[in-house]
């Protein structure tokens, strides 16, 4: 099945949401769009089902504020995505194959918890487990993006 008749559950990574970028929130949709991360994160949100938790969302927030988007707009994000994306209760205290990097398991025990088709990133942590993982298919933006119709 294409991205076209089938609705995907699909967690994006905190690299995903940034590389997505927040000023089209206040300017509009480029078109065409060359954000790869903005095309997946607007995809996801208006005809999958993007999936989070409060850890995953926390962190959202956290890293837009550091790289300095401005605080009205990272807020705009965040509720974009609170409004289109649906809450997982994680439930599984470990993930069967583990990150090198801790702080990357939440996203994988989100996708677990809330039967992710995909998990979309680009970090080397989680990437180095595509090969473990079948549920969800891990993979990169340009990677994932065609399945996804974006």
């Amino acid at each position: 099945m294409t991205a076209q008749n089938q609705t995907f559950r699909v967690v994006l990574d905190t690299n995903q949401v940034v590389g997505a970028g927040t000023g089209w929130m206040d300017h509009g949709r480029p078109a065409p769009d060359p954000n790869i991360c903005r095309r997946v994160l607007i995809r996801v949100a208006e005809t999958h089902k993007g999936l989070y938790c409060g850890k995953i969302m926390g962190e959202y927030i956290e890293k837009l504020l550091d790289l300095s988007h401005p605080p009205q707009r990272a807020l705009k994000m965040i509720t974009y995505l609170m409004g289109a994306f649906d809450r997982v209760a994680v439930i599984t205290k470990a993930a069967p194959f583990k990150p090198t990097d801790p702080d990357d398991e939440i996203f994988l025990l989100c996708a677990i918890d809330g039967h992710a088709h995909y998990l979309v990133s680009e970090d080397a942590a989680l990437l180095a487990l595509i090969p473990s993982y079948t549920s969800p298919i891990i993979g990169k933006s340009a990677d994932l993006a065609p399945a996804l119709g974006a």
